[in-house]
C-alpha cells in the first residue's frame, strides 16, 4: 500500500481501510514490522532483533499484533470523529484504550547522552516486541499535541486519513494522482452523461 498519511499513525490507521470498507492488511507481526521498516521508525538493528524475537516467541508476537490492531481501531474511531466533528460521541472505553496505549509508550521514553547532547530514546530491551506498536503510539501523541488537529482529513476517494500540509489546507484527496484523478474523471463522466 502507498504511505500517504503524512504521519506514521495515520498510515497505520489506513491499513484497515479501503474505500470506506474495512480491510485487514496486518495479517502477521511481520506485516507490522514491514510497515515500521517502510516508515523508517526503528533502526535496522532493532528490526532484526524484533524479527528474531518474533520467531522465538510466535505466541507473544501474535498477542502484540492483536494489540496493534486494537490501538489502530481506537485511532480509527477517534480520527473519524475528529474529521466529522463528532468527538463528543466517542465512547469512554475507546478513549481509555487509546490513552492507555499512549501512556504505555510515553512511560518508556527517556533521554540518553549522544554527541554531547540529550536525545529522546526508548528505555527497554531492543527485542521488546511492543516497540512496533509504541512507535505508532508516539506518532499519534506527537501528531495530536504538535499539529493543528483540523488538518487531519479523510480522502474523498478512498477514505484514507492524511495530514493536509498544503498551503491553503484545502486538500481533498490522499493523492491527486490516484484518488483525485479518479474523482475528477468520475465527475466529468457524470456531466457528459447528463448533457
Amino acid at each position: 500500500m502507498d504511505l500517504l498519511g503524512g504521519a506514521a499513525c495515520l498510515d497505520l490507521v489506513n491499513t484497515a481501510l479501503e474505500f470506506d470498507e474495512p480491510v485487514e492488511r496486518l495479517h502477521t507481526y511481520q506485516d507490522l514490522l514491514t510497515l515500521v521498516r517502510r516508515l523508517s521508525l526503528l533502526s535496522a538493528d532493532t528490526l532484526t532483533a524484533l524479527e528474531r524475537s518474533a520467531e522465538e516467541d510466535s505466541r507473544q508476537a501474535e498477542r502484540v499484533l492483536l494489540k496493534a490492531r486494537q490501538f489502530r481501531q481506537s485511532m480509527l474511531t477517534i480520527f473519524a470523529a475528529l474529521v466529522e466533528g463528532t468527538l463528543d460521541n466517542v465512547s469512554v472505553s475507546v478513549l481509555k484504550t487509546f490513552n492507555g496505549f499512549i501512556n504505555e509508550a510515553l512511560d518508556r521514553q527517556g533521554f540518553l547522552p549522544q554527541a554531547n547532547k540529550l536525545v529522546r530514546s526508548q528505555e527497554h530491551p531492543q527485542s521488546e516486541l511492543m516497540q512496533a506498536v509504541w512507535v505508532f503510539c508516539l506518532s499519534a501523541y506527537n501528531l495530536l499535541s504538535t499539529q493543528d488537529q483540523s488538518l487531519i482529513k479523510q480522502c474523498g476517494g478512498c477514505a484514507w486519513f492524511f495530514l493536509d500540509t498544503t498551503k491553503n489546507h484545502r486538500r481533498k484527496w490522499c493523492d491527486m494522482q490516484s484518488c483525485g484523478s479518479n474523482e475528477k474523471a468520475r465527475r466529468y463522466y457524470q456531466r457528459k452523461k447528463q448533457a
